[in-house]
């Protein structure tokens, strides 16, 4: 407010401060604000002022396009910048929809630590889904590499404990994700003391935590298994390299029959009774890792929990590794054979005295 020397001031003051006049200015004001309006285009430009805070009315202008013809060119660039500036920005709002990568192919371990990590971390996961119940299939350290267990193993079944046990340890301690460091404990279930077969187990800090696994178990050690799973309840029973064969043969498709044929082929070795057993107490593949000559190389099949496929995994003449086909079933001989076929892979002995295609 001015002072009383400056009346064109006081004037001025006074008239804004009167309410009377507020709706003849919010009038002007929408005026205006249309003319700008009209000016960009809009022929039909409605502008809406509400007075939320004094008489709580609104006032709204209609502006003919032929009142501010005047005014077009002097805003029309700037118009067009608002314009412009608003697209990139709501282009720039959008969101991207989420890329859905594909998982990778689990790959062939380089050593015993990393296998054993490795099906470590697929129990862990396998547990976080619910499957307490689970097989695992694992090779042998023998000499720096990891060996297929087979009737070949030097020494037979005692010479192959050896090699199993202290995996199957550190495996279960790895298990135990609530306890860093549970106490180990190990049960020979061999009376014998010469067929390789131990319980091992871990305890951590809270029983309901504990992690069971049979090392090396026989068809005559499913009863112990039966037992050991009726006990444990929730808590995480494991399967590790089972002395029963996981593919049929003549005697398992005659133990698989009911009544006293299935009887016999179960006592001449065949063990689709064992099998079916182990599929009743509710044993899931979680791990499996096998080594398989075929047509003169080593060949390895792969099965990770968490992955949906079996891989199957070689090496090349350089001793690179190279993953030749994957597939949702457990992979047959016959299976791994067409892979390598598929890949133009000739035998092992004619590509050495030069009579194929070196494998690249």
């Amino acid at each position: 407010v001015g002072t009383s020397g400056d009346c064109r001031s006081h004037r001025i003051g006074r008239r804004i401060l009167h309410r009377r006049d507020l709706p003849s200015m919010a009038a002007k004001f929408g005026l205006v604000v249309g003319a700008f309006l009209a000016a960009a285009g809009c022929t039909d430009a409605f502008v809406p002022i509400t007075l939320a805070g004094l008489q709580r009315t609104s006032v709204t202008a209609r502006i003919s396009p032929s009142v501010a013809p005047h005014i077009r060119n002097k805003v029309g660039v700037r118009t067009r910048m608002c314009a412009e500036a608003s697209a990139t920005a709501d282009e720039g709002t959008k969101v991207a929809a989420p890329t859905v990568v594909a998982p990778k192919p689990p790959t062939i371990p380089k050593d015993e630590m990393e296998m054993v990590k490795m099906a470590a971390q697929a129990s862990v996961n396998a547990f976080n889904d619910g499957i307490t119940r689970q097989k695992m299939r694992i090779l042998m350290p023998r000499d720096g590499l990891l060996q297929a267990t087979d009737e070949n193993w030097p020494g037979g079944i005692m010479e192959l404990y050896k090699s199993a046990a202290p995996c199957v340890r550190n495996l279960v301690r790895k298990a135990c994700v609530k306890d860093l460091a549970p106490k180990i404990r190990e049960q020979r279930l061999d009376e014998s003391g010469v067929d390789g077969i131990s319980l091992f187990t871990a305890e951590c800090t809270s029983s309901r935590d504990d992690v069971s696994a049979f090392c090396q178990p026989s068809a005559e050690t499913v009863g112990a298994i039966e037992q050991v799973c009726s006990a444990a309840g929730p808590r995480v029973v494991l399967i590790v390299n089972p002395q029963w064969r996981e593919t049929n043969d003549g005697y398992d498709q005659l133990g698989a029959q009911k009544g006293l044929l299935g009887q016999i082929g179960n006592f001449l070795g065949g063990t689709a009774d064992v099998r079916g057993k182990i599929v009743e107490l509710g044993f899931k593949d979680v791990y499996l890792l096998q080594q398989f000559v075929v047509r003169g190389d080593d060949c390895q099949i792969l099965f990770v929990y968490g992955y949906d496929s079996w891989v199957v995994w070689t090496k090349n003449d350089s001793q690179k590794d190279i993953l030749i086909g994957e597939q949702k079933t457990r992979p047959s001989y016959q299976d791994i054979e067409k892979m390598l076929e598929t890949r133009g892979i000739t035998n092992k002995w004619a590509r050495d005295i030069g009579l194929g295609n070196k494998f690249e």
